[in-house]
């Protein structure tokens, strides 16, 4: 009985350091092999260098065919949206990245049955929906830091496209030489893509909305229109970006003074607790006694 509990146990331990290495080494892995912006690759290179992957990759074939994917075509199509907005995180498809949900939820439950035992249930089970639940809140948190890291570069790429299309270089020149000189980035990589899908045959409009969409960030679409705007109304690209780099720079001056001002309010339930577990700490001794009436 106890050699099955080690044998549970470590195929436990297995499983959920195969995940949480699939996660993390892939986000590490794309912060490091993109030189040239390019995503294209990173499936293969992945498969290659990374031993867990490799193990999701061929245990998701197997356990897909248990799920109803004829049924789930709709949550497919919404969680496609979802993985392109995030930079498309290990490469994963929507139903591998369902199969890592599940692998999950089955992890959390057996270390919660290790632990707390067969007698309480109560936990396994919350174990399991906690497990089901926590990739689609990595997933969230990592859509919402790539806009975020996409909305504070874009006042210096405008800029840089600002003096790129003044010193009389075209749109498409101009998108080129920002993706040599940026950062590394997600801004960059959708740039990056911008250009080569320029490349393959698609006007600069359809480029632009592609990157739109799939970014889903409403300062980004509201960019896009007008650079959309310009070029079908044949005004200027300088003037109109070196304003919407104005605008741009202001909305996250404005967005740092909103989150200064939230600061105080956030932190007051904290400070809370912590001064009451302060005073209790230094008075709850004293109180305790002067209520068994021992100090006077």
């Amino acid at each position: 009985m106890i050699s099955f509990l080690l044998l549970i146990l470590a195929f436990t331990m297995i499983l959920g350091a195969a995940i949480f290495l699939v996660t993390g080494f892939t986000a590490k892995k794309e912060e490091a092999r993109r030189t040239s912006g390019s995503l294209l690759g990173k499936r293969e290179e992945l498969m290659e260098k990374s031993p867990p992957y490799r193990a999701l990759i061929s245990l998701s074939r197997y356990i897909n065919t248990l799920n109803p994917n004829e049924r789930l075509s709709g949550y497919y199509s919404s969680l496609r949206k979802k993985l392109i907005s995030a930079g498309s995180p290990g490469a994963l498809t929507p139903e591998e990245f369902l199969v890592l949900r599940e692998l999950a939820a089955v992890t959390f439950m057996l270390i919660a049955l290790i632990l707390a035992g067969v007698g309480n249930l109560a936990v396994p089970i919350l174990a399991l929906v906690l497990g089901f639940f926590y990739p689609n809140l990595w997933l969230r948190d990592r859509v919402k830091k790539r806009q975020q890291s996409i909305f504070r570069g874009l006042p210096f790429s405008l800029d840089l496209l600002t003096l790129s299309v003044e010193a009389g270089l075209d749109f498409a020149s101009a998108v080129n030489k920002l993706v040599e000189k940026s950062a590394e980035g997600p801004l960059r990589e959708e740039m990056f893509q911008v250009v080569q899908e320029m490349k393959m045959g698609k006007t600069r409009a359809q480029a632009l909305r592609d990157m739109a969409e799939r970014v889903q960030l409403p300062e980004l679409s509201a960019l896009v229109s007008n650079l959309i705007q310009a070029e079908e109304l044949g005004t200027g690209l300088g003037p109109m970006l070196r304003i919407q780099s104005t605008q741009f720079r202001n909305k996250r001056f404005q967005r740092a003074e909103k989150l200064a001002m939230e600061a105080p309010v956030k932190m007051t339930f904290p400070l809370l607790f912590i001064f009451v577990s302060v005073f209790l700490l230094l008075f709850g001794s004293l109180l305790l006694d002067v209520l068994k009436g021992g100090v006077f």
